[in-house]
């Protein structure tokens, strides 16, 4: 089946995009294909668990499940989670721990972005 790479590029908790790529990648698998998610931009904001979502729906525990539906390539904007202050560690992006995210720099984010069939930016 075709390689899709979902962009994560919102901030977790202003719009329900989060949400929707979420649920978007998770169905995509059911459906044979190859899953890769690319968080930039605000996006990186959705790998830092929340302390309280004030009556949100935290969706970072989501986020972590996704090795059980076969979504294991993760990538993180460097440039992004630098611009956000998350200091240039996965560490700092608790998420990114249960997920064992990557780093891209400019050059490789380009390189993802041509090896996926199809980009869906959310």
């Amino acid at each position: 089946m075709a390689t899709l790479l979902i962009r994560f590029t919102h901030a977790p908790y202003a719009n329900a995009k989060g949400q929707d790529g979420l649920d978007f990648a998770l169905a995509a698998t059911n459906y044979g294909h190859d899953i890769k998610v690319l968080f930039e931009n605000e996006g990186v904001l959705q790998l830092v668990k929340a302390a309280s979502t004030k009556g949100l729906k935290n969706h970072t525990k989501r986020l972590a499940s996704m090795p059980f539906f076969d979504i294991e390539d993760c990538f993180v904007c460097q440039d992004s989670a630098d611009a956000h202050n998350l200091e240039g560690t996965l560490n700092n992006i608790k998420v990114a721990e249960e997920l064992a995210c990557q780093w891209v720099n400019a050059k490789e984010k380009v390189a993802l972005l041509a090896s996926a069939d199809h980009v869906v930016s959310f």
